[in-house]
């Protein structure tokens, strides 16, 4: 009958440093990573919280009502131009078009612009599984971006009417519009929300750092 031995197997070098990296890898997750992630979490769940939606709301109608005081102003001058007593019916039914052109495409930008706040929320959680897998994020559009480009729709939709309208009056020639369809080509951060640099960025090479 054969004595026992001891018959634990000792670790390599090499799965020690294996070994080694992994802890570190762990301790920088919990410490720095983790923290991150956690945060952005909560910045994404208040994408379309009351107080974010009144801001998109506040400055997307803000803007829309500068726009709209500008083409009012070009169309007036336009209408003054080409000899159209300011004080006529034509003049005034004109003006009166345009107001409800503006009014319009106003209401329509702004169900758009609160339906693409819907759209980067569900973004940002697809973010989240990606960062969650060591994958890179999509930049979102910052809310001062998105009212913006809300505008510039608001605006080319009304120029757009008018210039229909006042074609058919034969009053004068093309309004200028913003020359801008609706889109999201702004990726900066989101104001009141701690977005800076868009999309919680560090988070997202944090990751990329720890897990590629």
């Amino acid at each position: 009958m054969s004595g026992g031995g001891d018959s634990t197997v000792e670790d390599t070098p090499e799965q020690r440093e294996l070994a080694a990296v992994a802890a570190e890898k762990w301790n920088f997750a919990q410490q720095e990573l983790a923290p991150l992630e956690d945060a952005y979490m909560r910045q994404v769940d208040d994408l379309t919280s009351e107080e974010n939606l009144g801001y998109i709301r506040g400055r997307t109608m803000q803007a829309q009502q500068q726009a709209a005081d500008g083409l009012m102003d070009e169309a007036g001058q336009r209408l003054t131009a080409a000899g159209i007593d300011p004080s006529s019916g034509r003049y005034q039914g004109a003006m009166t078009g345009l107001a409800l052109d503006t009014a319009q495409a106003g209401g329509e930008t702004l169900g758009r612009a609160e339906f693409e706040q819907d759209n980067q929320q569900v973004l940002g959680m697809q973010n989240i599984v990606s960062i969650g897998q060591g994958q890179a994020g999509q930049a979102q559009a910052g809310l001062a971006g998105l009212a913006d480009q809300a505008s510039a729709d608001a605006r080319q939709s009304a120029a757009t009417q008018f210039n229909r309208r006042s074609a058919n009056l034969q009053l004068l020639g093309q309004v200028a519009g913003a020359g801008t369809s609706y889109g999201l080509n702004q990726t900066g951060g989101t104001p009141g929300l701690g977005m800076e640099g868009g999309v919680s960025q560090a988070a997202i090479n944090s990751s990329n750092q720890l897990w590629g």
